[in-house]
């Protein structure tokens, strides 16, 4: 039979308490995650202003006069003749479109840049620029408007035979062991002010072409599709408060959960004296040991209180008669040996008068010592 010790009740409302603080931990990293992914992250709000870029760039590349080319290369043609180019054009399909109009500050510009780069390093990666010049194609172009959609189309055309034959000409004059190219750069500028926070969106896209070499084919790098959003002071202040609410929740979820974790556990983390001294009797003496799971009826009988368990050992190793344990409460156990009418007691713990069993008609109690030395006598 099983010392059922331990309360049913208790434990379920323990287990219960560890489940909750389970619960609330699961809530307060929950909360964690979604500040931890949110943070960068901006909203979507009604009262914020979204807007969309999109952009497209197309070249073309006009021959020479060349028998093998009567009308220029051909529109499926992905890769050029250096030898045979005159010049190349690029034009720039910019739109922006947004929710609401606004007043909005645009410039445009395009520029070429000549570059005579060398590189650096057993795989070539570390490239360095030699030298350079800036070519103006189109001046930067103001405006100042109120809309809600922008389109630009500029257009521009370099002489790419007279660039190629300066970068062949500085080669041979400094034999220079450099590569060189061109490079086609078109910048679009766009601020405004949304409830008095000011944005500004700036893209450039480019395109980028060899020039020592005899076949080339265009680089183009530019962004095809963008989506923003102007996150206004008041939106930020908004956002501000509402993680700093999380983070209070996230820490009072944490605290409590804990809490509630330890109170419910706080038999097995925090060991009374009691508890302590139980289970050292049951690891060492289990095998002398007969549990009870009810208060035994030894109603009659007279009882010895013994002072320590040694005792009960002395007592058993004597007698040779088990020593039955039973429940005295939830904070106390009592070991006895009887022998005819005559109990031996020794209570482990603190019997509040709530748990005294009425089942124990304790009569006159004799003195430990005596009755010990009694047994041994006989």
């Amino acid at each position: 039979m099983a010392l059922d010790i331990a309360n049913p009740e208790h434990s379920q409302r323990s287990f219960g308490f560890v489940l909750l603080g389970m619960l609330l931990l699961v809530c307060a990293a929950l909360l964690f995650y979604d500040l931890g992914h949110t943070s960068d992250a901006t909203p979507v709000s009604p009262t914020g202003y979204d807007y969309t870029v999109n952009q497209a760039v197309d070249t073309g590349v006009s021959y020479f006069n060349s028998s093998f080319y009567d009308k220029g290369p051909a529109a499926n043609n992905t890769a050029y003749v250096a030898d045979l180019t005159d010049e190349v054009k690029a034009t720039l399909h910019y739109k922006y479109h947004s929710a609401r109009p606004v007043e909005l500050t645009t410039l445009y510009g395009a520029t070429a840049t000549v570059r005579y780069q060398y590189m650096f390093g057993a795989d070539s990666k570390d490239i360095s620029t030699v030298w350079s010049k800036e070519y103006s194609l189109i001046k930067p172009v103001t405006s100042v408007v109120t809309t809600s959609d922008l389109t630009f189309d500029p257009s521009v055309s370099i002489p790419f035979a007279d660039y190629r034959k300066m970068a062949y000409q500085m080669k041979q004059a400094l034999s220079l062991p450099a590569t060189s190219e061109v490079t086609i750069a078109f910048t679009v500028h766009v601020s405004g002010a949304i409830d008095g926070t000011r944005f500004d969106d700036i893209r450039v896209a480019t395109v980028t072409m060899p020039l020592d070499q005899p076949i080339y084919r265009f680089a183009t790098k530019f962004e095809k599709e963008d989506k923003k959003q102007v996150v206004t002071q008041a939106m930020k202040s908004g956002q501000d408060t509402t993680k700093n609410y999380e983070r209070i929740i996230m820490g009072i979820l944490t605290a409590f959960g804990l809490m509630a974790i330890v109170y419910g556990m706080r038999k097995q983390i925090f060991k009374s004296a009691y508890q302590r001294e139980l289970e050292k009797i049951y690891r060492y003496h289990d095998g002398i040991i007969i549990r009870a799971s009810q208060p035994a009826a030894i109603a009659g009988k007279t009882m010895v209180p013994v002072q320590t368990f040694d005792d009960m050992l002395n007592l058993e190793e004597e007698l040779k008669v088990p020593i039955v344990a039973t429940p005295a409460g939830n904070e106390a156990t009592r070991f006895l040996i009887v022998r005819d009418d005559i109990v031996y007691v020794y209570t482990l713990g603190k019997v509040l008068l709530d748990d005294i069993p009425t089942s124990i008609d304790e009569e006159p109690i004799e003195e430990t010592h005596t009755k010990k030395h009694d047994t041994k006598r006989r």
